[in-house]
């Protein structure tokens, strides 16, 4: 199972930095152009922050048995509970991310597909679509029982032992995945805004090229954020 899981992450961290890299050859354009395409390019970096926050998220939550009886004072909290906490916040922080970003993404990519009318544009569309309803229809049915079970952790009444800290152990660790997606997909996003802006853009074999990877890039947009997120909160 945690072979699984290694394989879950590692794919999530492939997709959120090619979708930081994408984003960020374009971050210094869409400042220009403004409007819907700047709306685009913001939707994609903040799903490449989402992305690598899952990942860092998981990371410290597979860690928190063998970090946390390092610590005395928090030798007795209860680690299934805290294990349980943590994943529910961070699944509903990705969600609420994902699932409006999403839309945007969604909409452009049948608006393109409309407009455009090649196959290319039409099978981002088709998937995309596929993608958001899923992603939709999964944040609704897992939703309700994720935010009962955060408000029964911090607001239950009387803490039993072991749960003094619960809530701010949980909390510490969606704020350390937090930072490291935003620090990491800031990193690549710049780097390939800086890389860009120095490439030969009258050579058209290297366009062919960038256009062919967009296509495989976007086909695989976002479909797997929430899948994996809520599937490893329950191993």
């Amino acid at each position: 199972m945690i072979i699984l899981v290694i394989l879950i992450l590692a794919f999530d961290f492939f997709i959120s930095y090619s979708n930081a890299s994408y984003c960020g050859r374009y971050w210094s354009e869409s400042k220009a152009t403004g409007g819907s395409f700047r709306a685009y390019v913001v939707c994609g970096y903040v799903m490449a922050i989402a992305g690598f926050t899952m990942v860092y998220g998981y990371i410290v939550i597979m860690l928190l048995p063998y970090v946390l009886p390092l610590f005395p004072k928090f030798a007795e909290t209860d680690m299934t509970a805290l294990i349980e906490l943590s994943s529910d916040l961070l699944y509903v922080m990705i969600a609420v991310a994902v699932i409006p970003t999403g839309f945007i993404i969604w909409f452009r990519s049948v608006a393109n597909a409309w407009k455009q009318r090649s196959f290319g544009s039409i099978v981002t569309a088709g998937w995309n679509t596929y993608a958001q309803v899923h992603n939709t229809v999964s944040a609704c049915r897992e939703m309700p029982s994720a935010l009962k079970r955060i408000s029964k952790s911090l607001f239950g009444g009387k803490k039993k032992k072991g749960s003094e800290y619960l809530g701010a152990l949980a909390i510490l660790v969606i704020i350390i995945a937090l930072l490291g997606g935003y620090f990491t997909a800031s990193a690549i996003m710049k780097k390939a805004d800086a890389e860009y802006d120095e490439l030969p853009q009258n050579d058209n074999s290297y366009w062919k090229q960038k256009r062919l990877i967009e296509l495989i890039q976007l086909t695989f947009f976002y479909f797997y954020w929430l899948v994996p997120s809520y599937a490893i909160t329950r191993f």
